[in-house]
């Protein structure tokens, strides 16, 4: 796997991470890349809706949390998005939304509250899937 470092002080896009082609296939999202790139905007995103520290605190384990992700699934109402779910202290969510002109790209990341619970209820409700469903 290629080593991704992300810097969270970037002025510019950065490759952040390199996602599953199966999950990418299987929500039909046409991009001629798997590669997911975060632009500049996004960090300030973060900062506005109070994801910074949780960013902060999970930054170097986003390119492995894209790679391997525990759930993989896609919110109903954005159609052209991937949600990707890692379990590591807390849930982490990290949504990625497909441009037509620049391909895939971070959107947001955060802490879901009542993780454990929204992830059941997401599996039952066939929202996500495990990621093992996918390959």
């Amino acid at each position: 796997m290629t080593n991704i470092v992300i810097n969270p002080y970037a002025i510019s896009t950065q490759l952040v991470g390199i996602i599953p082609e199966a999950v990418v296939k299987y929500y039909c999202i046409n991009c001629s890349s798997y590669e997911v790139f975060m632009p500049p905007g996004v960090l300030k995103h973060l900062k506005k809706h109070d994801h910074w520290d949780d960013f902060l605190q999970y930054h170097t384990d986003i390119p492995n949390m894209i790679a391997v992700p525990d759930y993989a699934g896609q919110n109903p109402k954005e159609p052209g998005t991937i949600e990707l779910y890692k379990v590591m202290s807390e849930h982490i969510l990290i949504a990625i939304k497909m441009n037509p002109n620049s391909g895939l790209f971070l959107g947001s990341f955060y802490k879901l509250d009542n993780g454990a619970q929204k992830i059941q209820k997401r599996l039952r409700t066939g929202r996500i899937h495990p990621f093992s469903f996918f390959v």
